[in-house]
């Protein structure tokens, strides 16, 4: 089925320019295809899940069809698949979107897109991409806590631990924005592991973060985490574009915890992310729904063919905002900034 990106102009959205989705792809994809003979074949598989609604750049682009937020690109020469991976709809087709609309009307700002011809949400699904469906739990059951006082039980809020304050600057830590709501310390070989650990390039995985919370000393209604180990989570169901955690993943992780902390989670995106945020409102929803606790933090390990990039969010008031990062096996007596996000090639 042949795909055509419809690019509307202004508020009232006037349809101003057709193109098909391979010829727009063509051009992006020049080195990839530049070492072999004869004309790439692009096989294209767009994924029926939310994706950002907005393109990051200099102009307002909105994609109307997010419900189909990304696609996987696969280009076949000299009879073999030369180059595949997945990427967001909006990173892949924004840039020359963008520059297209720029050329068309320079001085208007807002823009919207959309992919004609995909089907309606409820056809989608995972098809016969590789996956792993989360195992069935028995012997469970959903409480009402509304009805609690008819319940032949009890339910009240667990009293919540005393978190001690922590200097920063007593690991040569920096904020060159203080304001961040959680500082992550990596601890003895955090970083190493996660940038070393085997992952897989068809699915995503994911895990737990152990360690301590604690009240930052310069602002205690802030908070810094110590990252002392990462737990891969089992009893897990993964995909392409999903990762899910199951009861059976909690409980497996709460006996290794001892009198640690759950400071966090993390997972890994298989496609390019977005440049404000690389989470997809999939993982912000887990995030706000499971891990509630404010020093609770969203790691998120960006795979490519090349490299890894570690990155960690927070929950601040109705954003997810990226957090400082700073790696305790470097020197800690060097007082150093921490950054966004670390990686390596």
């Amino acid at each position: 089925m042949a795909l055509d990106v419809e690019l509307y102009q202004g508020e009232s959205r006037q349809l101003v320019r057709t193109e098909p989705l391979i010829a727009l792809l063509r051009p992006a994809f020049a080195a990839e295809t530049a070492p072999f003979r004869g004309n790439p074949r692009f096989v294209l598989m767009l994924r029926n899940d939310p994706g950002p609604e907005t393109y990051d750049g200099d102009l307002e682009l909105t994609n109307l069809r997010a419900d189909f937020g990304y696609i996987h690109v696969a280009i076949h020469m000299e009879g073999r698949v030369v180059y595949q991976k997945p990427y967001s709809v909006n990173s892949l087709v924004g840039p020359v979107l963008a520059r297209m609309a720029r050329e068309l009307a320079p001085e208007e700002r807002r823009w919207a897109f959309r992919i004609a011809g995909l089907p309606s949400s409820e056809d989608g699904g995972d098809g016969d991409s590789p996956q792993r469906l989360p195992p069935v739990v028995d012997g469970t059951d959903d409480i009402d806590v509304s009805r609690s006082a008819r319940l032949p039980f009890g339910i009240r809020p667990a009293a919540e631990p005393e978190i001690p304050l922590l200097d920063l600057a007593e690991y040569g830590v920096t904020l060159t924005d203080p304001e961040v709501p959680v500082a992550v310390l990596l601890g003895a070989g955090v970083q190493r592991h996660l940038m070393d650990m085997e992952l897989s390039t068809e699915i995503e995985e994911g895990g737990f973060l152990v360690g301590r919370a604690f009240r930052r000393a310069d602002d205690p209604g802030r908070h810094a985490v110590i990252v002392d180990e990462v737990l891969p989570a089992e009893h897990s169901g993964a995909s392409l574009m999903h990762f899910t955690f199951t009861g059976d993943s909690f409980r497996a992780m709460s006996g290794l915890l001892g009198d640690r902390q759950l400071v966090g989670w993390y997972h890994t995106h298989l496609f390019q992310t977005e440049r404000t945020i690389g989470l997809s409102r999939t993982d912000i929803d887990l995030h706000r729904d499971t891990f509630r606790r404010p020093w609770q933090v969203a790691a998120l390990i960006n795979l490519t063919s090349r490299r890894r990039v570690l990155t960690c969010y927070a929950s601040s008031d109705d954003w997810m905002a990226p957090c400082p990062i700073r790696n305790l096996d470097d020197d800690a007596d060097s007082h150093r900034s921490a950054h966004p996000s670390l990686g390596h090639k």
